[in-house]
């Protein structure tokens, strides 16, 4: 096994594909609307690419974002045996904010970014008791996915005992969850997948709704999952259009 490849669950067996879900795709578009790193809001794709205002250190949010930018300068500062670390360097509040740029913002909270996929730097800030703004949590070179509605999109891979049949109207694959559930069943919470077909691919997205609440860490699982195509799947190749990005699709 390639060094680096994670060992593949043993396939289903062909009687199970009987019961699996048989889901009703709707219509997808070739990229997302929306995207995340699972770290804060989830935000347009255009936001990484458009043009954007510098940010200003007067803003209570990105005052949150300067406190964990000090943060990371101060962590960055070499050890030293039974000594704090050195201070960085003083720095302006504009040099500081070089290259960063807002994703998404609410009333409660908001993304900043920095860098571009596969090397994207984002820092979620949250408005915390008495309005005060403060550090959420930093994502560092995470994969984007799709999200709609909330929900970002897990992985897939096509039945791998059979190669997909051109005259089928029905796509057979191995769903896994990208949240935690503690081992509770997915395909109870399966949500309609998109779809976006062209004359040479097929490009699926599937959503697993999470649980609720605080949940346990626990080993993934494959769930067979059928997808009614709206026509035949000829000669198109097949797509994950979960994840956004270089090598994405």
């Amino acid at each position: 096994m390639p060094a680096g490849h994670e060992r593949l669950p043993k396939a289903p067996d062909a009687s199970v594909w009987e019961s699996a879900p048989l889901l009703d795709p709707v219509a997808g578009t070739a990229l997302p609307e929306l995207i995340s790193d699972g770290g804060g809001l989830p935000f347009e794709p255009e936001r990484l690419t458009r043009a954007a205002p510098p940010l200003d250190p007067g803003d209570p949010a990105v005052a949150a974002l300067l406190l964990q930018i000090d943060r990371g300068r101060q962590q960055a500062q070499p050890a030293r045996l039974l000594r704090p670390r050195a201070k960085p360097a003083t720095l302006a509040s504009e040099l500081k904010l070089e290259g960063w740029r807002e994703l998404a913002r609410d009333g409660e909270q908001a993304l900043f970014g920095r860098g571009a996929p596969p090397r994207l730097l984002t820092v979620a800030v949250r408005r915390g008791r008495g309005g005060r703004w403060e550090p959420l949590g930093v994502s560092n070179s995470r994969p984007l996915r799709a999200v709609r509605d909330g929900v970002r999109a897990s992985s897939w891979r096509p039945d791998p005992t059979r190669e997909p049949d051109p005259e089928s109207e029905v796509l057979r694959i191995l769903v896994t969850e990208r949240t935690m559930a503690s081992g509770t069943p997915v395909a109870e919470r399966l949500l309609a997948p998109e779809l976006h077909i062209d004359a040479e691919s097929a490009l699926l997205r599937v959503y697993v709704q999470p649980l609720a609440g605080y949940v346990g860490r626990t080993g993934r699982h494959e769930t067979p999952v059928r997808v009614r195509l709206p026509e035949p799947l000829g000669v198109r190749q097949v797509l994950d259009g979960a994840l956004y990005g270089p090598g994405s699709g």
